[in-house]
Formats: structure tokens, C-alpha cells, sequence
């Protein structure tokens, strides 16, 4: 009687399509899925967003990311700037990312982003930085 149960649930399992088969996951592995769709500019800009200074440092001091990397057409440091991280800019910037000054393809620099997105801590960074 066993065998006939445990056959009957093996052959009722492999007739299943693989979308009506329940499989737990945990949020571990979907992140690591979803992180593993991202590009390296992409996840830069989460890092960026979510202030993961320990993430970029690694990139840049691993040579997978160049601290003037241009993701969307703007370095790095403008879209810290645009997104008002005055300490991400520090960051970047020790790593040389404001060596000259940062343009973005359409021409303007990192302080007219900074000031046109009211990004008041990131330009009180940029000023401290030029001066």
C-alpha cells in the first residue's frame, strides 16, 4: 500500500509543469535573482540612491567601475548630486570622479544640476570640494 502512494505521488509530480509545482523561496535568493539581473551602472545608482558607500568603494577599488563612469548620459557624481548625497560626491570625488569638472552629454556640469534640482547639502559639497 506504501509503494502505491509514494508511486502514485512521484508519477503525480512529474506530470506537473513546473509552474504548478509550489517551490518556497526565500527573500535571500529572489534579491540575489534580481540583483543578479542588474547591470554594474545600475546597481551604482541603487548604491548611490540608498547611500551604499561600502558597495561603490568596492567596485572602484576593484576596477569594476571607474569613479567617472557615465550611466544615462551623467557620471556618477551627478546623479549623486541630483539626488542630494553630499556624501557620496566626497566619496567619488576622493576617487577622483571632479578631477576636471563633471559634464553630462548634454553639456551641463554637476553644480546646474545640483542647483537645479535644489540639491542644497550637494552643492554646499561641490563648493567645499572646488575650493
Amino acid at each position: 500500500m506504501k509503494n502505491l502512494i509514494l508511486t502514485a505521488i512521484l508519477i503525480s509530480l512529474t506530470t506537473l509543469n513546473a509552474n504548478e509545482v509550489i517551490v518556497a523561496k526565500d527573500s535571500i535568493s529572489i534579491d540575489i535573482e534580481a540583483d543578479y539581473l542588474l547591470s554594474i551602472e545600475e546597481k551604482a545608482l541603487m548604491a548611490i540612491q540608498t547611500e551604499d558607500y561600502t558597495y561603490i568603494e568596492k567596485v572602484i577599488n576593484l576596477g569594476v567601475l571607474s569613479p567617472k563612469a557615465v550611466v544615462n548620459g551623467k557620471p556618477l557624481i551627478i546623479h549623486a548630486a541630483i539626488l542630494d548625497k553630499p556624501e557620496m560626491i566626497l566619496l567619488l570625488a576622493s576617487y577622483g570622479a571632479m578631477i576636471s569638472d563633471p559634464v553630462c552629454e548634454d553639456g551641463k556640469n554637476i553644480m546646474e544640476y545640483a542647483v537645479e534640482n535644489k540639491a542644497i547639502h550637494a552643492q554646499a559639497q561641490i563648493i567645499m570640494i572646488r575650493a
